[in-house]
């Protein structure tokens, strides 16, 4: 543990004034799509937990609310959504009309029924949508989409958009096999960005080994794909209680075993060392050339 305080104590040394820092360069953003093969595994509760690890290391962090017609973001954060995605094409607002304040600074816009309604996605609106798309990306350090479970279209399309694909899954043997079949759909369609997994709710560290052990087995045979072990968040008491709360438990008890992990896994998605980026072309860029069709997605 001691080791683990000392390390971010440095990171927060040398990150906490990075928002003071070159404020007008442009940067692009690094988009991180956390999924499920089903639903009830955790998935929102841990990216709200990991947006706000994230946020505490000096970190500017926008969550997107892309889980479609279950979305609570809202009710795990306490926040109250008032607008969504299709206000930009509805109402004329734009991306920083539409974000709702998080706890402890990040942000929050909600997809609900804008990602869907894929005919908006064409002629000036395409294009307005693109460039506030590229607001985010240059304000922003950490996007963070919270996909709706399962292998559904419109998850799949946003996912293929990611640098990073962040995979929840639980010991029960139906989340495991659920979360291979997402992976190898998003697989077979040539995403090759990075392929990351977190076990949630696992009885001991070795219980989440053997999980991940058998997941990126299957995925090494079959798919040709390795499987990075972000961690494992244990079972706890406290998780089902903050969502009572509808406090984070980050912030509910900053101090706890499973927040500690949450803190683990933000520090391996701000390690310059082993974040490389496969994609060379942003967000806003692959998202114009997959609507579009144009140029390879994946460079």
């Amino acid at each position: 543990m001691a080791d683990q305080a000392e390390k971010l104590r440095k990171i927060m040394g040398k990150y906490s004034k990075k928002e003071n820092i070159n404020e007008s360069k442009a940067r692009k953003a690094k988009f991180i799509g956390v999924t499920s093969g089903k639903g009830g595994v955790g998935k929102t509760n841990f990216t709200v937990n990991l947006a706000i690890s994230l946020r505490k290391l000096g970190y500017k962090v926008v969550i997107v609310d892309g889980d479609l017609g279950l979305a609570n973001v809202d009710l795990i954060t306490g926040t109250c959504l008032e607008y969504n995605i299709s206000d930009i094409f509805l109402q004329g607002k734009s991306i920083f009309d539409i974000m709702t304040e998080g706890p402890d600074g990040i942000k929050i816009i909600s997809g609900g029924s804008g990602i869907t309604e894929f005919h908006l996605l064409n002629g000036e609106n395409l294009n307005r949508f693109i460039n506030e798309i590229e607001k985010l990306e240059n304000y922003f350090d950490f996007i963070i989409m919270d996909t709706g479970a399962g292998i559904s279209g419109n998850v799949i399309k946003f996912l293929l958009l990611a640098d990073d694909l962040v995979l929840l899954i639980t010991p029960d043997p139906t989340s495991l096999m659920d979360g291979y079949a997402l992976l190898k759909t998003v697989v077979l369609y040539g995403y090759i960005g990075d392929i990351k997994t977190v076990i949630n709710m696992a009885g001991s560290k070795g219980e989440a080994e053997e999980v991940y052990n058998k997941l990126n087995g299957v995925s090494n045979r079959f798919l040709n794909r390795d499987v990075e072990f972000l961690g494992y968040l244990n079972k706890s008491s406290i998780v089902a209680n903050a969502v009572k709360k509808q406090r984070p438990f980050v912030l509910d008890k900053p101090n706890s075993s499973v927040s500690k992990k949450i803190n683990n896994i933000a520090l391996k998605f701000i390690d310059t060392e082993k974040s490389k980026f496969l994609k060379t072309k942003s967000f806003s860029q692959r998202f114009k050339e997959f609507f579009l069709g144009e140029g390879d997605l994946n460079k």
